[in-house]
């Protein structure tokens, strides 16, 4: 599991107790699928680190990359930046990239930039987010595939 952070107090944002991460991401294998899970706050002191998670899970020629976000706390522009990235990284390398139960926060600032027709989404239990004015069609869910389909 890779993990980051820092225990730098913040007025805004002040971790629950001294030494939690501002990040954490995990990357689980299964089957043929690369889950990479992120909680906490994606900023432009950590949003790097998911890309770089994003090219190593690709090393391996995994044909699908799905990052659950539904743990995100704090998304910041520097995110959908490292998302965007993530994205040229993974179909670069053949796979196809998912963004799995993306929070509130997230989703928001996605639809907000433009940026959320740009990705496949689906949600954990399976149910795919009712599109609006501003977001673009949303890809149906992979079927068959416990950590894509839900």
């Amino acid at each position: 599991m890779w993990e980051t952070g820092t225990s730098v107090e913040r007025a805004d944002r002040r971790p629950d107790r001294l030494g939690d991460p501002i990040m954490s991401l995990a990357l689980t294998c299964a089957g043929s699928t690369k889950l990479i899970t992120v909680s906490g706050e994606i900023d432009m002191s950590n949003a790097h680190l998911l890309t770089e998670l994003v090219a190593c899970a690709c090393d391996s020629s995994a044909p699908v990359v799905a990052v659950d976000l539904s743990a995100v706390r704090f998304f910041s522009a520097h995110g959908v930046s490292a998302l965007l990235q993530a994205q040229h990284i993974a179909v670069t390398a053949g796979a196809a990239f998912i963004l799995r139960d993306p929070a509130p926060c997230v989703t928001y600032l996605l639809a907000t930039s433009g940026a959320l027709g740009d990705f496949r989404l689906n949600r954990g239990d399976g149910h795919r987010p009712r599109p609006r004015s501003a977001t673009a069609e949303l890809a149906t869910p992979l079927r068959g595939d416990p950590l894509t389909s839900g």
